[in-house]
């Protein structure tokens, strides 16, 4: 190794920390065990950030390697499975993010479950945020992917190989803008209201689940400059960060997707998990295109 950094991440921080960049304000939430988690809860809170995560009695919070070869540009990621839960822990998360929500607050589920965790966990964390008149966005996996949906998510942002296991298809077969349209229409009707599509560097799509007077929904695609990516760790929270920030100031929905792509991308230009400042993502901005599919 050339170099080594050690990052407080983890795919809801990641969208805590780029909903900062961008001057937006989010309280963190999640479970924390062990040595590692005092140290991932008072490094986030001593850099300002609000956190309010349910200690686990046993286990030690995951600690994931990521190895960039800046030869080939090859990622490869070692991800640990994390501490234990149990049912007590997953119900006093539950009444914790009860008592956290307030009508019109925007919850942001993120990563896989941890083990223990039962399958339909986010689906009940986003009812639970439906009963208090919050949003939710969802943005996991597999099996709790496919349960989540039925809980009705405003928001789910699978990238292209989540999509494509999601809906029973080879992700080969999402290329051309046809099939990408069938393939979005097909994850609304599992159960979403909006779907964000993230394609790496082919960039992403946005419905917002709106019928026009065709009977489809009206998708756009946004597709991103040509950088030198330093490392995409992060980059998809970071959409969905920006995609969110956008649209609860009221943008359309091109320019909805267009902020999620640039925050993508400015994202994959820093180092580690670092999040890009607005003023960079602002940069990258000007330079993202948006279609009409």
């Amino acid at each position: 190794a050339t170099a080594v950094r050690t990052d407080l991440s983890g795919k809801g921080v990641n969208v805590s920390v780029a909903l900062a960049g961008i001057g937006a304000e989010s309280v963190l939430m999640g479970f924390c065990a062990g040595p590692s988690g005092e140290v991932l809860v008072q490094g986030l809170s001593a850099q300002g950030y609000a956190c309010d995560f349910v200690p686990l009695a046993s286990g030690e919070t995951r600690s994931n390697i990521t190895v960039l070869d800046e030869a080939t540009g090859v990622t490869t990621k070692l991800n640990e499975p994390g501490p234990q839960v149990y049912e007590r822990d997953m119900q006093a998360f539950a009444d914790r993010l009860e008592q956290m929500l307030a009508p019109g607050d925007i919850c942001t589920l993120s990563g896989s479950l941890p083990p223990g965790a039962p399958v339909d966990s986010y689906a009940r964390l986003i009812r639970i945020a439906h009963r208090k008149g919050a949003l939710a966005a969802l943005d996991t996996s597999g099996a709790a992917l496919r349960a989540g949906c039925e809980a009705a998510p405003d928001w789910l942002k699978p990238n292209d190989v989540e999509a494509a296991s999601l809906i029973g298809i080879p992700v080969e077969s999402l290329r051309d803008p046809s099939d990408l349209a069938e393939a979005v229409e097909a994850i609304l009707r599992l159960g979403p209201q909006r779907v964000l599509l993230s394609l790496g560097p082919r960039g992403a799509l946005y419905a917002d689940g709106q019928a026009n007077p065709s009977g489809h929904v009206d998708l756009w695609w946004a597709r991103p400059p040509e950088i030198d990516e330093v490392s995409n760790v992060g980059a998809g929270d970071a959409s969905l960060a920006g995609a969110l920030y956008a649209w609860q100031q009221g943008e359309s929905p091109r320019d909805v997707v267009r902020w999620a792509v640039a925050s993508g991308t400015a994202a994959a230009q820093e180092d580690g998990s670092s999040m890009a400042t607005r003023a960079r993502i602002e940069s990258v901005y000007e330079q993202v295109s948006v279609i009409s599919i």
